[in-house]
């Protein structure tokens, strides 16, 4: 530890702490998956808490991969957006088979959006087709578990108070990545 403490710690080790960070994310996408085995209207409460902590994950190892000095890559880190994708998607596979969703119009939905991932790399690109998916959590959270909703909805105020630059950032990233296609 060098006697820099639990922070010299944390920023030497940044990047395996996001790469960490990145997998449980991934991990947790699968336990969505579990989830959408089990087909239990019942589980969304589970369900909405697990995406959040996804997105916790996804805040928290975003700011440790700034915070490596190194500018080293990883695999886990390379593979940190399509883990992204996997959290959302694999939120929609449960809604669909809990019944929150119809079948058809969302199986259409995910084809179109595996077709336009496919034409359209760019990262924008996915990012826009997979926004509408993403907001589906908070949504059902509202209908059926009002407190859920509201968990969900502070806790989208809290990340953006406590990490607001970051925020900007993202939405100039995605502006400016849309202006080049």
């Amino acid at each position: 530890m060098k006697g820099y403490g639990i922070r010299g710690w944390a920023v030497e080790n940044a990047k395996v702490i996001a790469d960490v960070l990145t997998g449980i994310r991934f991990f947790v996408g699968l336990l969505i998956v579990m989830c959408a085995f089990f087909a239990e209207p019942s589980l969304l409460p589970l369900v909405v808490a697990l995406t959040l902590i996804g997105w916790t994950t996804d805040v928290l190892d975003g700011k440790m991969a700034r915070m490596d000095r190194t500018g080293k890559k990883t695999w886990v880190g390379d593979f940190d957006f399509a883990t992204d994708l996997i959290l959302i998607y694999s939120g929609l596979l449960y809604f669909v088979t809990a019944g929150y969703l119809p079948l058809r119009p969302f199986l259409f939905y995910g084809a179109y959006a595996a077709v336009t991932g496919l034409i359209w790399t760019k990262k924008s690109v996915m990012m826009a087709v997979a926004a509408p998916i993403a907001a589906v959590p908070i949504i059902l959270s509202f209908v059926h578990y009002p407190l859920w909703g509201w968990v969900f909805l502070g806790w989208i105020a809290l990340d953006l108070i406590l990490n607001w630059s970051d925020f900007t950032s993202e939405i100039k990233e995605f502006i400016d990545d849309v202006e080049e296609s």
